[in-house]
């Protein structure tokens, strides 16, 4: 752990921007047990910690080349790790309010025979996105994926903060009108998730 100490968060963070995977290593050994740790806090699941950590830094790598040395890379990851325990919990939610209603409406067909389950609808959430105009789903992407406020996507696109907003706004207008019609897991995915 001593040649962790060594380096600047700043430092690696550029080396990682080039494609390091030495830099990633060292950033993976100093930060990963205390999202592993701040994963747990909230999940109490050790494996769905565990995963958390994984998708931090699978995202931190694949955006490697995006990376401003200039901000907290800390900051950065704890705010990946906050919304990917946010969408666990969401996910979580989801599926047991589901259940709650199909035992509370048994005589509900739609529910018993054609609603969808989770992964259909996560898969059915992501062919949406994938649906939109290519600025439209750059924009909303760089909102969702990457937590970057309108700000700082008006600024890295070249376009003003109200184009970011419409855009968005226009993003989940599509992705709500998608998710409508599975029918009444659609409109709670949509709820739980947007």
């Amino acid at each position: 752990m001593d040649k962790v100490k060594l380096y600047q968060d700043k430092d690696l963070v550029v080396e990682l921007k080039s494609g390091s995977s030495r830099a990633f290593q060292i950033l993976f050994e100093k930060y990963s047990q205390r999202i592993f740790h701040f994963s747990l806090s909230y999940l109490k699941n050790r494996q769905e910690a565990e995963e958390i950590v994984q998708e931090v830094f699978f995202n931190v790598w694949k955006v490697r080349e995006e990376l401003m040395a200039e901000r907290s890379f800390e900051s950065y990851l704890f705010t990946i790790a906050k919304n990917a325990i946010l969408n666990t919990i969401r996910k979580s939610g989801y599926q047991k309010a589901y259940l709650e209603y199909v035992k509370l409406h048994p005589g509900k067909n739609i529910l018993l025979e054609e609603e969808l389950d989770f992964k259909e609808l996560d898969q059915a959430f992501r062919r949406a996105i994938e649906k939109l105009p290519p600025r439209r789903q750059e924009v909303f992407r760089l909102s969702r994926e990457r937590n970057l406020t309108h700000a700082e996507i008006a600024q890295e696109l070249g376009i003003s903060v109200k184009t970011v907003e419409n855009q968005i706004t226009s993003a989940f207008s599509d992705i709500k009108k998608e998710l409508l019609s599975y029918g009444f897991s659609g409109i709670i995915f949509f709820e739980l998730f947007l």
